[in-house]
């Protein structure tokens, strides 16, 4: 059991908080949805809110880094769609 606990804390402790990707992810959709002139449906807030906790979960801690790779991902996934 003891065991099992250790492993848990370690799992949570290698967890990307939530503070560090909620503003890349709000500021990725801003300024997508300013140049995009449209909103983007719940799936891909699902899928850049996946992207940005992938690459944070890696080791990008940068903000800015981490909002940039969020509008690739937006472009990229506009590119797929057309």
């Amino acid at each position: 059991m003891l065991q099992r606990n250790a492993v848990h804390a370690r799992t949570l402790a290698s967890m990307t908080p939530v503070e560090t990707i909620a503003r890349p992810i709000a500021r990725a959709i801003k300024i997508y949805r300013s140049v995009a002139r449209h909103d983007l449906d719940m799936q891909a807030r699902r899928g850049l809110a996946r992207h940005i906790k992938r690459l944070a979960d890696e080791g990008v801690q940068d903000p800015n880094r981490l909002t940039v790779h969020g509008l690739s991902y937006l472009r990229a996934l506009e590119r797929r769609e057309h």
